[in-house]
């Protein structure tokens, strides 16, 4: 898991940041409708969301067994939770299809507030749980999550 400034992300070994970032430079972000954008086929595609954070307690912890996840927070700000793999229960099966499982925890999670113009990365098989809502900011998130692909499936 990484976290950091989106004009930092070239600081890092991830896959897929040039093309991360242009396609951030070329398109108005803000105004970018809900859905989903192919940027190189399954390779490396975007899901652009836009939805008001809710409580922890009320979202879910996921893995990603193909992808990685780079979800950058073009408005707003949210926390995005971790948790140890061994210490999450799962509530469904793997789908290899959409690629995820979730889970649940009532174990320790560590909290990451993530304002606009930051983003996160979550590799394959690091538990997560975005779109949680905190104190310091309860409105709208404007968020872009670009799944790179990391690994061949290890089903």
């Amino acid at each position: 898991m990484i976290t950091d400034s989106i004009d930092q992300l070239k600081r890092y070994a991830i896959p897929k940041t040039d093309a991360i970032l242009k396609f951030i430079a070329d398109h108005d972000c803000d105004q970018l409708p809900d859905g989903e954008m192919e940027i190189e086929g399954r390779e490396l595609f975007v899901r652009i969301m836009s939805y008001t954070a809710k409580p922890a307690e009320e979202n879910r912890f996921e893995i990603h067994r193909i992808h990685a996840d780079v979800q950058y927070v073009v408005s707003g700000a949210e926390i995005m939770q971790t948790a140890r793999m061994k210490d999450l229960t799962p509530l469904t099966e793997y789908d290899p299809k959409g690629d995820y499982q979730f889970f649940k925890t009532s174990a320790a999670t560590t909290d990451l507030i993530v304002q606009a113009g930051e983003f996160a990365v979550f590799y394959p098989n690091q538990a997560h749980r975005p779109s949680c809502s905190y104190e310091g900011h309860k409105g709208s998130v404007k968020k872009l999550v670009f799944k790179v692909k990391i690994v061949p499936a290890f089903i």
